[in-house]
């Protein structure tokens, strides 16, 4: 059994499968007309200039144990480092602030 609202009360109605899948004020489905087809979306001409280095970083990541946010060297463990170092920080300045609020001792600066 098929339902639709009606468009006269607002409720809904028990209908024929043909007008509760096309209501009013949509017409009937038609194809899209086929487009121009590309053989090869990533070729030089597209404007993108340079290798693809999709295949280097597969097999960079599939050799390697390490975990994926250090694979790229020194760069990448010293921003992981300094985050890891700086985490505790924040950490300790948000217990701080929730402290003060809840012991009430941090009073509002008047403008």
């Amino acid at each position: 059994m098929f339902y639709k609202q009606s468009p006269f009360a607002g409720r809904v109605v028990s209908a024929e499968a043909t007008t509760a899948y096309q209501p009013q004020g949509l017409g009937k489905y038609s194809e899209p007309k086929p487009g121009p087809v590309f053989e090869n979306p990533m070729s030089s001409s597209s404007g993108i200039s340079g290798e693809n280095s999709v295949r280097h970083w597969q097999d960079t990541f599939k050799q390697s144990k390490a975990p994926v946010y250090l694979l790229r060297g020194t760069r990448d463990k010293v921003i992981y480092r300094g985050l890891m170092g700086v985490l505790p920080v924040g950490m300790g300045v948000a217990a701080y602030y929730y402290y003060m609020m809840s012991t009430g001792k941090l009073k509002r600066k008047e403008r």
